[in-house]
Formats: C-alpha cells, structure tokens, sequence
C-alpha cells in the first residue's frame, strides 16, 4: 500500500469510527467501538510479532476474528443492513488467511490485499450506515436499533 492508499484507508477509518461514535445509533456505536478493538488488538500483537505477509499474521487474524465476531453480533441483533455487510467483508478476510496457511502460493502483496482491503470496506459499511441512520433519525424522528427479538430491544 503505497502512502495516498494509507492516508485514505486512515481517514476513512477516523471519519466512520468517529461520526459512528458521534452520531451513530446504538448499532453504530458497537461497530465503532468493534473497530477501535480491532486497532487496539492489531497495534499490541503486532509490537510483538511484526507483520510479513509471508505467513499467517496473528495480528491480522485475530483482529479479523474480531470483526468477524463484532459484527457478525450486530448482524444478527441489530435492525440494520451495513452489520451483515462488514460480516460478509471481515468472512473475505478471514479467507485470505486461510489462503495464506494452505500456502496456495499468493504473492505476499495480494494476501496483504485481501486481508486488508475487506476491512477497508467494512469502514465504509459503518460510515454509510451511520450517516442512513442520521437521515431516518431527522425523517421520522426515530430509528429503532435492535431487533424486536433482541436482548436489547427492552432497554
């Protein structure tokens, strides 16, 4: 990734973590904060074991396991669509390590593609799903986050 495509994905990644955290409903507040988990978990294990994208990173895996968990709850629970959108896209990078252990023979710059490019997309996911909250929220007056079903829909 060369530095325009960092600056991007870093900006993308501040604007949909902060506007979720900001304006977000209940639904986005958690996909932000599933986020903020994923840096916190990547940025400790990787001052630990560096990055190479010749095998598995753990950071890497572990942060999309994250994701995959985080917003595979918000898919099931919350009254929205862009959870099952960031579920679908965290399964992608999931893949990718799966490719990387088989050793298909990727090139290390494809596996650091699609493991991260996936989450990329997931960022955008909670920036679209926050900012169609905010339109609903200011249309009817009221945007209803968890399923009727959900343990939260009570509170």
């Amino acid at each position: 990734m060369d530095l325009t495509q960092r600056i991007a994905y870093f900006l993308i990644l501040i604007l949909s973590v902060g506007l979720g955290l900001w304006k977000g409903g209940a639904p986005e507040r958690t996909g932000a904060l599933v986020f903020v988990a994923m840096a916190l978990v990547q940025a400790a294990v990787m001052s630990v074991i560096p990055s190479h994208f010749v095998k598995v990173d753990p950071d890497s895996l572990m942060t999309d396991l994250i994701g995959f968990l985080g917003f595979g709850y918000l898919a099931l629970e919350a009254r929205r669509f862009w959870p099952i959108w960031a579920t679908s896209l965290q399964i992608l990078s999931l893949s990718a390590h799966f490719v990387r252990w088989a050793d298909i023979g990727i090139h290390p710059l494809v596996y650091a593609v699609m493991r991260g490019g996936p989450t990329f997309g997931a960022a955008i996911a909670i920036l679209i799903g926050t900012l169609s909250h905010w339109r609903r929220l200011h249309r009817h007056g009221f945007d209803a986050s968890w399923q009727t079903w959900s343990r939260h829909a009570a509170r």
